[in-house]
């Protein structure tokens, strides 16, 4: 996922934490990234940026404490991650489904995108 970020959700609800890997100089800043953080604050959301390892993305799936998993990009948009596959095993996040704040997220930002949903930060601009 080189050309992607991505993003786990802790907890359920209103208490739930959107969380993405910090910049290190490793991974890929973006408008994108950058975007929906702003856009899980705005649906009430905290955020948080910080180290994750395999270990803890694995660990966080298995204790139910990691609920849902999405990726970003430019084209992308944002793509719910449903299971991973490594050499230490497979693993599924929640039911393997897209996650209800993942697809909150997603609409949300299409919808600024596209016009339907106001934007507050000033991101669109019209091209003549």
């Amino acid at each position: 996922m080189g050309g992607m970020n991505l993003y786990f959700v802790r907890g359920k609800g209103a208490d739930a934490t959107v969380v993405t890997p910090k910049l290190t100089g490793t991974l890929l800043p973006g408008i994108t990234r950058d975007s929906i953080l702003s856009v899980a604050k705005d649906l009430g959301y905290k955020t948080s940026e910080e180290m994750i390892s395999i270990d803890d993305w694995r660990d966080g799936v298995a204790s139910g404490e990691i609920t849902e998993i999405f990726a970003c990009g430019t084209a992308a948009v944002v793509s719910p991650v449903g299971q991973a596959k490594s050499t230490m095993g497979t693993w599924v996040t929640g039911d393997g489904q897209p996650g209800v704040i993942t697809m909150q997220i997603r609409n949300t930002l299409l919808g600024i995108q596209h016009g339907t949903i106001a934007d507050t930060h000033n991101w669109v601009h019209k091209v003549l």
